[in-house]
């Protein structure tokens, strides 16, 4: 069976994983530096925010992926129950690790545990993710792909919350914003060598006794557009409060 990818969500991909971790990074300091009730808030809010971007790139990367026959193109639905799961699983592992790399101090234990929490979280979103496609064909997994996927993926958490840590005093400075966007950069290319491996490491074989889709009424391209939507709403406007709450408590330095 032949896998073909819509470019254009692709890229629409790429931009949100970037996004997203543009925001996570910003959001790293707010956490770090709040405390009592405030925390909390903030803790939830990152994780909300980093978990849906994470999730949302997937699963765009995901309607990006079509499936064809020698005779036709495969249609592909997704288990609704199982694709919140996936998200869940995103934002539980998100809010799991900005709790702890957000601690006054970091020592390389507690960061590869959140790393290694992390990437396993991701890696659980990403395969409960493909488990949610309905479709006349069954999933293999090459072992090989399928490792260095979830090693990808700990790696990149690793450097996404090394990344974090540099940056949770710093987000606030203007000075420090064009670095702020290349490790963005970094990051959100992580994400998405890791989502494509793992897609690189699926065998699809035909099986038309698996499932029987129907047409959908909303085409990928349409879904992938109220999703890039959703997407940017939660982290445009994460990223609004955080900066108004920073220049308010520049301005309160200043008087």
């Amino acid at each position: 069976m032949t896998v073909i990818y819509n470019p254009y969500l692709v890229i629409v991909s790429a931009f949100i994983a970037v996004l997203a971790s543009y925001t996570a990074l910003d959001l790293a300091g707010r956490v770090a530096t709040s405390k009592g009730a405030d925390r909390k808030v903030w803790l939830v809010g990152g994780a909300i925010a980093m978990g849906t971007g994470i999730w949302s790139m997937h699963f765009i990367g995901m309607l990006a992926f079509s499936l064809h026959s020698s005779a036709q193109q495969i249609p592909v639905g997704y288990n609704l129950p199982m694709t919140i799961i996936s998200l869940l699983a995103a934002v539980f592992a998100s809010g799991l690790s900005l709790s702890l790399v957000s601690r006054p101090r970091v020592g390389l234990p507690t960061l590869l545990t959140s790393a290694v929490f992390m990437g396993v979280g991701i890696g659980v979103m990403h395969y409960l993710g493909m488990a949610a496609m309905q479709m006349s064909a069954t999933i293999r997994y090459d072992p090989t792909l399928f490792l260095l996927s979830v090693a990808l993926a700990v790696v990149v958490s690793l450097v996404a919350l090394k990344l974090s840590i540099k940056f949770r005093r710093q987000t606030q400075n203007v000075n420090k914003k064009p670095q702020l966007i290349i490790s963005a950069l970094i990051m959100g290319a992580g994400i998405l060598s890791l989502h494509y491996t793992g897609m690189a490491a699926a065998r699809f074989i035909e099986d038309y006794e698996r499932y029987v889709v129907a047409s959908a009424s909303i085409n990928n391209s349409s879904l992938a557009f109220y999703v890039a939507c959703f997407t940017f709403l939660i982290l445009g406007t994460t990223l609004v409060i955080t900066s108004d709450k920073a220049g308010r408590e520049y301005s309160m330095r200043d008087f």
